[in-house]
């Protein structure tokens, strides 16, 4: 994915082909991301990120820090594009993943959904973008599941039908692989959104 991007995506935008060093990789049973001053890091320490990754069959992962290779194109190409912080798949196409990563404590369900309904468009906005490049569509379409992580690392309300203060402590005991959420567009995309919060992972089976 990362040569997509620095080949088939700008020779397709008609842009400089980038040199960036915009990939990490991994096999580690459990790793968690974080964006530290806008550099997106990779930690093996639990409880230092945002995203928080299972990888029990020990998988080779890729990650693409995709909000620094956007940054890095012209001004005029990346002006008004949103984006999310990563993409991650796994080397076998059984996952691929966007990531959007925050660290907000959300204490209202109006806020939440601002927060959220944020989180979605952008990356939403980097799919679309992604896609319009024909290889980049015919390798995102080769995975078997494909899926939106909202992943913010404050415990917060993630539905309207969870709204019980109690509720907020006792959520990661509840569902600790994360809650889905419906999305008729990312879902006719083939996608499904997923929202993470404090230490609810991201499990690789």
């Amino acid at each position: 994915m990362d040569s997509l991007l620095k080949n088939d995506f700008t020779s397709f935008h008609q842009l400089p082909i980038s040199v960036l060093n915009i990939r990490q990789n991994t096999n580690l049973e459990y790793f968690e991301l974080e964006d530290i001053d806008t550099v997106l890091t990779l930690s093996s320490i639990k409880d230092s990120g945002t995203a928080k990754y299972a990888n029990p069959n020990n998988l080779e992962v890729t990650i693409i820090d995709y909000d620094t290779f956007l940054t890095s194109l012209s001004h005029k190409f990346r002006q008004g594009k949103s984006r999310c912080d990563a993409i991650v798949y796994t080397q076998n196409k059984s996952y691929f993943l966007l990531n959007e990563l925050k660290n907000r404590k959300i204490v209202d369900e109006n806020a939440f959904e601002d927060v959220l309904c944020g989180a979605i468009s952008q990356m939403l906005k980097t799919l679309k973008l992604v896609k319009s490049v024909p290889s980049i569509d015919n390798f995102i379409n080769s995975f078997t599941q494909k899926r939106f992580c909202y992943c913010n690392k404050q415990s917060n309300n993630p539905s309207p039908i969870i709204d019980a203060p109690k509720a907020f402590n006792r959520l990661n005991n509840l569902v600790p692989d994360g809650i889905e959420m419906e999305h008729s567009e990312i879902n006719a995309l083939g996608f499904q959104l997923f929202q993470y919060t404090n230490s609810q992972t991201i499990k690789l089976n």
